[in-house]
């Protein structure tokens, strides 16, 4: 158990539901290999010839634990079949400082799991064995959707002892409404799993967004220091006072064109004048002569 109180093989289980998807094929404890290869607790491949990407996920449970791996290097055996090492831990176990440089960190909160930092991923080619290994071996053993399971033994025995205590007829009746009860369980899990998942989605949704809301928040609010620092307008001053200023750097620089105009109207003048001069002195000049 750990400190949080997860199970390793239940955050393990919980992390390949949350990663299955139809476009990614994951797995849980698949040795890569012959005997004594690394067995990631999860690994995945996207269904991509090009681009399957594939990724081992690390789950801890504990500090000592996490502590021992990142400190003897264990996780460093990954790489010669995934592009990537991600630790999966549950939230407040460690910060992204105590995972390893390259590596990356998604936190199984309170309603779903978060990528707190992305891992560097490198180009890796899978040896033939591990291609070996996930075709032969993995094939029937990749994650899928969690389905509830009927027991049909205990079923078939309890229609059994019905049949012989209250004869055919009745035993067809209780098998009919047993199979309706156990289509609607059935189906009422799924919904709720179904449910639980959109809220686990809309509550990881939900978080990025304040996130997204709080960057921006602050960003504006940084900009606003150093408009106001510009300004010349002390921290404290209120929204008139930041008009008033603006207002009269407005006026300045209406005062400055004002300016400008005159000075080109002058010079315009000065010029005029100027030619007026060679003209008239060329005039006296040739009367003279």
């Amino acid at each position: 158990m750990s400190d949080q109180g997860w199970k390793h093989d239940d955050l393990a289980r919980d992390l390949a539901q949350h990663l299955r998807s139809d476009k990614r094929l994951v797995w849980t404890d698949m040795q890569l290999g012959p005997s004594g290869s690394p067995r990631p607790d999860v690994y995945t491949l996207e269904r991509s010839y090009s681009k399957p990407l594939p990724t081992a996920y690390e789950c801890k449970i504990s500090r000592s634990d996490l502590r021992s791996d990142t400190t003897s290097g264990k996780w460093q055996k990954y790489l010669q079949y995934a592009g990537a090492v991600i630790f999966a831990v549950p939230e407040g176990l460690c910060t992204p400082a105590e995972i390893p440089t390259g590596c990356g960190l998604i936190v199984r909160k309170a309603q779903a799991w978060r990528h707190v930092r992305k891992a560097t991923r490198a180009h890796v080619s899978l040896p033939m064995d591990a291609c070996m290994k996930l075709l032969i071996d993995g094939v029937g053993r990749t994650v899928g959707p969690h389905v509830p399971h009927p027991r049909r033994l205990e079923l078939w025995s309890e229609h059994k002892a019905v049949r012989k205590k209250f004869g055919e007829s009745v035993a067809l009746a209780a098998r009919d409404i047993a199979a309706a009860q156990e289509t609607a369980a059935s189906a009422r899990a799924s919904r709720d799993e179904a449910w639980k998942r959109l809220d686990r989605e809309v509550a990881a949704k939900r978080e990025y967004l304040m996130g997204q809301v709080q960057k921006d928040a602050a960003e504006f609010e940084a900009v606003k220091r150093e408009l106001i620092e510009w300004l010349g307008i002390e921290d404290a001053s209120s929204a008139f006072g930041v008009r008033r200023r603006i207002a009269e750097l407005r006026a300045a620089c209406d005062a400055d064109a004002r300016v400008a105009r005159a000075e080109r109207a002058l010079c315009d003048a000065l010029r005029s004048l100027r030619h007026m001069t060679k003209t008239f002195e060329g005039l006296t000049q040739e009367q003279a002569a």
